[in-house]
């Protein structure tokens, strides 16, 4: 009851001003046009001049709109966007078209008053027209809509794509409860007692909204992740962060595991590499130091990310969550995780770690973003010039190691610069020199990474810290069609590198058994000396692979990976790994491989044996299969 008093309370907050200007905009413009000395209503009832003003009004906006929008698409192609041209450009284009609109109403509006009382006369039964101003407006405001919703559908929305639309959920909802008070607000018999009681409790509900706020954080949170119009005013109108800071660390501390040490860990996500091209994994890029610590610790050959891009990927890592059961809203090129999600640094800032993080990208860990992907961490440093980053991060860490500081520590840092190989030169014309660029940003990325392991060496081999070094999903650079990434799940695209070595894990050690970058919260968790998490996570801890502590299988191990369709993403793609065996369904049809024995994917054996098939098919459906996370 108190949640959805507080819901509801919350939509009052953003509604309620937005009727109030919208309210004084329709009384300005009644008071200007004085629709009753128009005369717009003729003898017999009919308003053949409203059809016409509404038409020259409707075709007057879709001209002002279709100037806009095609004009900012030839500005596009003449000035490669530069926004000071655009800028400069647009207004005139607005202006140009508004005039034109304006020259042409008159004659327009009484064309259009011509056909219509000619059709009324032509249409109607009796002397009653049928043009009576209340079916002109809802006619009007019909054909608006589909109108517009038709363009949307067929004009705008393919050149696009997705587009975040909630700044106009407020107004829309506004308007229809506008719409609806003024239909039953006139059969009210009583109207100034059932005003009162309607602002009473209008009242009542602001109150709950604010009381939830400040004094019950989790139920102002699960309104935001269930309530889309309510989370919108809550996102609006207050500090999702602040909202969230006030549930105490102490819910998340991991439980520690008896007689286990603390150690630092490192753990460094590099953006869009796919394994069989880095030194681990037979490829031929020049990665000495990935090629180092693969040689000294854990290398999992078939690890997989939970999807093909980022905003999708990382959210996955640092819950330990399928992408399909993380929740969240897109907000640019990121992911705006649900507040009441719990990530990887909560938990071991709450288990007593001081945690980092040096990140590449303002749009998912910068403070304006508000994704929530730099929550749990105390310093979060960012820079998208990787050289940089790298040094900020060993700067810090030179002077944290001066200061003798006694806390374990947990630093993420996150590599922008094999995303952006092309370096924004000219596309390569041949595979090969693909391949050599992408290889190149590669050997930058290891540069970096350089950086940041170089500030341990001087430790003792028992006192180095956990280096985990892996990649939020890969590249196609040609396979299977694909050029980059985000358009299917084949391995090009998310068979990533996997690598974890430090005191306790096994030098040398190269696990075939199949294991999801879901997988990596738990595991550090246990490597940190907690006991792993269990509460509704769908990954599972492998520390005791990367111990050597049990051999593994290449027949087990579960991977999935899911296209969640968004922004530029089309989604409806979803795959499951399974020891050898995968299977992909791309929405249309399966795809069975052999991914040990033909880890290019390029004979699909789903025809060839069934009862595989079925078995994963089985299987995929229970991944792919929806759940609350919380």
């Amino acid at each position: 009851m108190v949640g959805a008093a507080a819901a509801i309370g919350f939509l009052a907050l953003i509604v309620f001003p937005a009727l109030f200007v919208l309210s004084a905009i329709a009384r300005g413009i009644y008071a200007a046009w004085q629709p009753d000395t128009l005369g717009l209503v003729e003898d017999d009832g009919g308003a053949p001049r409203l059809v016409g003003w509404i038409v020259v009004v409707l075709l007057g906006c879709l001209l002002l709109a279709w100037a806009l929008f095609q004009g900012t698409w030839v500005l596009n192609a003449w000035t490669a966007f530069k926004p000071l041209t655009l800028s400069f450009m647009e207004p005139i284009i607005a202006i140009t078209a508004a005039l034109l609109a304006v020259a042409g109403s008159r004659p327009a509006a009484r064309l259009f008053t011509f056909l219509a009382r000619k059709a009324d006369r032509k249409v109607r039964r009796g002397p009653r027209s049928i043009l009576r101003p209340r079916n002109v407006i809802v006619g009007g405001a019909v054909i608006a809509l589909a109108t517009v919703y038709t363009l949307w559908r067929l004009t705008v929305k393919p050149r696009i794509g997705p587009l975040d639309i909630s700044v106009l959920y407020a107004p829309a909802l506004a308007i229809v409860v506008l719409l609806l008070a003024h239909a039953v607000w006139r059969q009210l018999p009583k109207k100034p007692i059932v005003g009162g009681a309607l602002g009473a409790l209008t009242a009542a509900t602001i109150a709950a909204a604010l009381v939830a706020v400040h004094t019950r954080p989790s139920l102002t949170l699960e309104i935001w992740g269930e309530q889309p119009l309510a989370g919108v005013a809550i996102e609006k109108l207050f500090d999702l962060d602040a909202i969230r800071a006030r549930i105490s660390l102490a819910e998340f501390r991991p439980v520690d595991k008896p007689g286990s040490p603390h150690p630092d860990i490192i753990l460094i996500t590099i953006d869009t590499v796919r394994a069989d091209h880095t030194p681990p994994y037979g490829g031929e890029a020049d990665m000495p130091i990935l090629k180092e610590l693969g040689a000294r610790g854990t290398v999992f050959l078939y690890a997989f990310a939970p999807s093909n891009v980022t905003r999708r990927s990382i959210p996955s890592l640092v819950t330990g969550l399928q992408p399909n059961h993380v929740r969240g809203r897109v907000v640019g090129w990121a992911l705006r995780i649900d507040p009441r999600h719990v990530l990887l640094a909560e938990r071991l800032r709450a288990g007593g770690y001081e945690t980092a993080g040096f990140m590449c990208c303002k749009g998912f860990w910068g403070p304006e973003a508000r994704t929530g992907l730099s929550r749990g961490l105390e310093v979060v440093h960012i820079e998208q010039n990787g050289q940089r980053l790298a040094k900020a991060a060993r700067a810090w860490l030179d002077q944290r190691e001066r200061s003798k500081t006694k806390k374990p520590l947990f630093l993420w840092m996150h590599i922008l610069e094999p995303h952006n190989w092309t370096g924004g030169v000219t596309e390569p014309t041949t595979l090969a020199d693909r391949h050599r660029m992408y290889d190149r940003s590669l050997t930058a990325a290891d540069g970096m990474m350089r950086e940041v392991v170089g500030a341990f060496v001087e430790r003792a081999p028992e006192l180095a810290p956990i280096v985990v070094v892996t990649a939020d999903h890969g590249e196609g650079l040609g396979d299977h069609g694909a050029p980059y990434h985000s358009t299917d799940l084949y391995n090009s695209q998310i068979r990533v590198p996997f690598v974890i070595t430090g005191p306790g894990i096994k030098p040398g050690n190269r696990v075939a058994e199949t294991v999801s970058l879901t997988d990596i919260t738990p595991t550090l968790v246990e490597l940190a000396g907690f006991v792993p998490p269990t509460d509704k996570l769908d990954g599972r801890s492998v520390a005791d692979l990367a111990s050597g502590a049990r051999l593994g299988s290449p027949e087990e191990g579960v991977a999935f990976a899911a296209m969640i369709k968004d922004r530029s993403n089309p989604g409806g793609v979803t795959a499951v790994v399974r020891g050898n065996w995968k299977l992909i369904d791309n929405g249309v049809s399966y795809e069975l491989y052999d991914v040990k024995s033909d880890p290019f994917e390029a004979q699909n054996l789903y025809m060839q044996k069934p009862a595989v098939a079925a078995e994963l098919k089985k299987l995929l459906a229970e991944r792919a299969a929806d759940r609350d996370p919380f």
